[in-house]
């Protein structure tokens, strides 16, 4: 999957000392150059995918159009990239090798392993992807700050039949496909797999181990899916199906399934615990020691616990500029927004008292707990969601519109034919 994505770019670093050939420039594109090699190798690999994925080839002249307005954007936009300052940090680009890598079912070094062993070279993979990373980040900068995604509109969609679907139970179900040469073959296999996984074997090391989907490229998962895009075969079973146990074995033309029941979201009601806290926080800087902080932390504690006002103290010590102003009083906030240690004393303080001073990664502190309160989040949740749709589905439409006018306002002059 994530090979097809990026082979465009694989050898666009070709080495010069591996040409056969004198290499000429193909296309010139502004201030940049794309060279006959690089036009080749990415026809080549065009038409590899096509014989692979067994689709018909179009014509030559088309093909060629096709791949040769692929570099050209693609070109235009590193070249925006580099003029923005867009830069990949190392950091970067190896935690979207170990997604992309468990995107495929696979670590790291598998995915390098797999890679060399198709005799393509990792480094030039890598270096694609650094560029496709490039190319991302350009087309969201050019296209998110012409979205607008109005409250009307996401109510419109809401009511209507595509969005009443969104509030519709989803199913996330993982699976194990066994194909061998008999029934019963596939269900001692089936028993065996059952064994492994309930004395810990992993589900998803188990798909890798003895799925015969994920030896032919997909691991099998289905994914968020409703009811009516979930194979008929496995409907009949979801309501006996339990979160995380294994399901099975179900019988098909293709052999016996194992499930897995990962998630279930949609029309239950989510509840959200939330509090309200107010704080006080003191700051080490260069005119103030750690020792001098938590003095003054300990000082204005014992001060507003005489009788003076916590919120007329926070706005006038407090170092929090987010809450200063409003006397300390941060907004209501669910488990896990906060830094840790600050939660955990926030967890443990009861309504109405006050806490001790602490230390958390951003200073010293003491709080308050004002309330608390359990709040039912799903039309928030539905909000988001469907706000997640309309934008992705305006980006779409606006990101063509975009590549369509730099590419119109770019210098090409392609000096090859087809």
């Amino acid at each position: 999957m994530i090979l097809r994505t990026l082979i465009f770019l694989i050898f666009a670093n070709t080495l010069i000392s591996e040409i056969s050939f004198i290499d000429r420039i193909a296309i010139i594109v502004d201030e940049g150059i794309i060279m006959e090699s690089e036009l080749n190798e990415a026809l080549e690999n065009t038409v590899k995918n096509f014989e692979e994925s067994g689709e018909r080839l179009p014509p030559r002249e088309i093909l060629f159009s096709r791949v040769t307005e692929r570099l050209i954007m693609d070109e235009i936009l590193l070249q925006k990239g580099e003029k923005f300052g867009i830069r990949i940090s190392d950091q970067e680009l190896n935690e979207s090798l170990v997604r992309y890598a468990e995107e495929d079912g696979l670590s790291l070094q598998e995915l390098k392993k797999k890679i060399e062993g198709e005799n393509n070279s990792f480094k030039d993979f890598r270096e694609s992807l650094k560029k496709e990373m490039i190319i991302r980040r350009v087309q969201s900068g050019l296209v998110r700050p012409k979205i607008i995604v109005s409250d009307q509109e996401l109510l419109n969609y809401i009511d209507s039949a595509e969005g009443q679907n969104l509030i519709s139970i989803e199913y996330k179900i993982n699976q194990i496909l066994l194909k061998n040469d008999s029934d019963e073959e596939n269900q001692s296999k089936a028993l065996e797999v059952i064994k492994e996984i309930n004395n810990g074997l992993s589900f998803s090391e188990a798909t890798k181990k003895y799925s015969s989907l994920f030896n032919n490229g997909d691991n099998g998962n289905l994914d968020w899916r409703t009811k009516s895009n979930i194979p008929t075969l496995f409907v009949d079973h979801l309501n006996k199906m339990k979160k995380m146990e294994v399901y099975g074995p179900i019988k098909s033309g293709a052999g016996l399934h194992l499930l897995q029941l990962e998630d279930i979201r949609g029309e239950t009601i989510q509840i959200e615990s939330q509090t309200l806290v107010q704080h006080i926080l003191i700051e080490e800087s260069e005119i103030r020691s750690e020792k001098q902080s938590k003095d003054l932390i300990n000082e204005l504690h014992e001060r507003q616990s005489k009788g003076e006002e916590m919120s007329i103290l926070a706005r006038v010590y407090s170092d929090d500029p987010g809450s200063k102003l409003d006397g300390g009083k941060l907004d209501w906030a669910p488990e896990g927004i906060y830094d840790k240690t600050f939660e955990k004393v926030m967890m443990e303080t009861k309504i109405g008292e006050v806490s001790k001073p602490f230390k958390s990664a951003f200073g010293w502190h003491f709080l308050k707990v004002l309330d608390r309160r359990e709040k039912n989040i799903s039309d928030e949740r539905l909000k988001d969601k469907a706000f997640g749709i309309l934008f992705q589905r305006k980006y779409r439409e606006q990101l063509q519109n975009t590549l369509e006018e730099i590419r119109s306002e770019a210098f090409v002059d392609i000096k090859i034919s087809s």
